[in-house]
């Protein structure tokens, strides 16, 4: 029974997180042949500003390139 937890940034809406839980799913069950009801994906929202890469807060990276 594989549970499989991604973190990824918050404002993606429910349609991306349905389609990442499906995709997920189907390799998952491909891969190791388990059935998909025994396949538990958790999604977590984290906002940027709680969210460090390469010593600085991603919403300091993202403005500081220019993303959103």
């Amino acid at each position: 029974m594989p549970v499989i937890t991604v973190n990824w940034w918050q404002g993606n809406d429910r349609q991306a997180r349905k389609e990442l839980v499906a995709g997920i799913t189907d390799v998952v069950t491909r891969v190791s042949g388990c059935p998909d009801d025994a396949v538990t994906v958790i999604v977590r929202d984290v906002d940027p500003d709680h969210w460090g890469n390469g010593g600085h807060l991603a919403d300091e990276s993202r403005s500081r390139r220019g993303r959103r």
